[in-house]
């Protein structure tokens, strides 16, 4: 596979469908009723709760960019264990990558 992450090689290859996606997803906030931290935790909690990895990790990194600590991160991953320990727990390693990367950018 190429060197592109998978969320850019459907964008490219499923255009339409990608754009009509980010719209759904823009309507779904309009107005911006929630603020934009808020809304990354909500999809971290999502993520974590259906096990996809990718966008985990792609929402854990925009929560953090939004202002979230990594505390803030990991309770709305664990939101998860309401339905299985099994998907909260692969969210903190998930966070910890996520976290540590972000660190490291920050010292160079």
């Amino acid at each position: 596979m190429s060197g592109k992450n998978p969320w850019q090689i459907f964008s490219d290859e499923c255009k339409g469908v990608a754009d009509a996606y980010q719209q759904l997803m823009r309507e779904v906030n309009s107005g911006a009723v929630l603020d934009e931290k808020t809304r990354c935790l909500i999809l971290v909690g999502i993520f974590s709760t259906v096990r996809d990895a990718g966008a985990l990790r792609h929402f854990s990194g925009e929560a953090l960019k939004a202002g979230a600590s990594k505390r803030e991160v990991e309770a709305a991953a664990l939101m998860a264990f309401s339905v299985g320990v099994s998907s909260a727990e692969l969210s903190i390693p998930v966070i910890l990558d996520i976290v540590k990367a972000k660190e490291q950018e920050r010292a160079r």
